[in-house]
């Protein structure tokens, strides 16, 4: 009888034991190059928090952020540091210059770690099976701001840009043409380079207002502090009332409402884009904190469905002097690359089969009574 009663005592703990396990919590690492404190860090910090209290109890995952201890460290010390963790995804931010963000990208391909960027790569560099854009693609804000183009029947613009890198991204601005808008006549159109100094651009708006004679103006800068300076700058010399005319491909424009309400008065044409699809954060959320939660999000929602089909992810720690690889990263990769979620904070996200973002959507925002509001969506 003893026996029987210590057999099923065994019975039960052993079910217990197993339905514990089955409802426990796992936790996972995501890795970020970038230096605690900086924008980026805290972005993904926001962005793990916000998974963690959301959908952790639920999903039965929680994250990590993994960081590098030391900010002064090369970008592949930091890479092996955070690696030597376990880490089922890297998050890439847009801090990085383009060289490291370079060593960083083939590091993800060299170690099969799935690499989620907020920006996209420039055409020229190959294309990486371990790297993941959740950012739109190069050139499609320009394409998307062509359209505001159409609906204002400008003769000619100033296009203005910040970086020397930029060009590629208004590659589709800089050969706008619209013939038949403008009566014929081929579009105006030149093209400089803001001033490195961004606490003064009284000269360059001078130079703006007396030399070239332009009123239509498109400023590409993803900058917002940038954006605000310009503005205020431009009000002191008379350029924030008709006939100026101003279009930022700034995706944050819409946050300046509050800024440009204090005190200020402009009466010109102030227009832009906006990524952020969600209506009541819309003042309140930025595009790099919006695409870092969706990042967060995707890497969450990949586990969720794998472990649902008994493959979920085993972290393990990689030495980049033993040449490792983590053997579940093509799987975590393509989990993550046939992902589809509707109706995320910057629209529906699908990837195309080279991990670039499909099909995302901007929405156009012009600043009406002293506010912002959605004026048209373009693509």
């Amino acid at each position: 009888m003893q026996e029987k009663c210590r057999l099923v005592g065994s019975s039960l703990l052993a079910v217990l034991l197993f339905c514990s396990f089955a409802n426990a919590t796992e936790n996972f690492h995501i890795g970020t190059t970038s230096s605690r404190g900086s924008f980026a860090y805290e972005h993904l910090r926001y962005a793990i928090d916000r998974w963690n209290t959301e959908h952790g109890p639920h999903t039965l995952i929680r994250f990590s952020i993994v960081g590098p201890l030391r900010h002064d460290g090369h970008y592949e010390e930091r890479m092996c540091e955070i690696m030597q963790q376990g880490v089922v995804a890297v998050i890439l931010s847009n801090e990085e210059t383009e060289q490291d963000a370079q060593l960083v990208k083939s590091m993800c391909h060299y170690f099969n770690i799935p690499c989620v960027a907020l920006q996209a790569l420039p055409q020229r560099d190959a294309v990486s099976d371990f790297i993941t854009h959740i950012g739109p693609a190069r050139g499609a804000g320009a394409r998307a701001t062509s359209e505001f183009l159409r609906s204002m029947r400008w003769t000619g613009f100033l296009l203005a840009y910040q970086h020397g890198s930029d060009l590629e991204d208004l590659s589709p601005l800089m050969q706008y043409q619209q013939v038949a808008d403008t009566d014929g006549r081929r579009m105006h159109i030149k093209i400089r380079r803001l001033p490195n100094n961004t606490d003064d651009y009284e000269p360059f708006l001078k130079y703006i207002k007396t030399r070239l004679k332009l009123t239509n103006i498109i400023i590409h800068s993803s900058n917002i502090t940038v954006v605000y300076n310009l503005l205020q700058q431009a009000r002191g010399l008379n350029m924030a009332e008709p006939p100026f005319s101003y279009v930022f491909t700034n995706t944050d424009l819409s946050l300046l409402e509050d800024f440009l309400n204090n005190g200020a008065t402009f009466h010109c044409n102030i227009t832009g884009l906006q990524l952020v699809k969600n209506d009541p954060m819309m003042k309140v959320l930025a595009t790099q904190l919006a695409l870092s939660s969706e990042a967060v999000y995707v890497v969450g929602m990949t586990i969720f469905r794998m472990r649902e089909l008994g493959h979920a992810p085993r972290q393990s720690s990689l030495l980049c002097d033993s040449h490792e690889t983590w053997i579940d990263g093509r799987i975590m990769n393509d989990g993550i690359r046939r992902l589809k979620l509707r109706n995320q904070l910057t629209g529906d996200i699908q990837f195309k089969p080279n991990g670039e973002r499909d099909d995302i959507m901007y929405h156009g925002v012009g600043r009406i009574n002293s506010q912002f509001v959605k004026v048209c969506l373009k693509s």
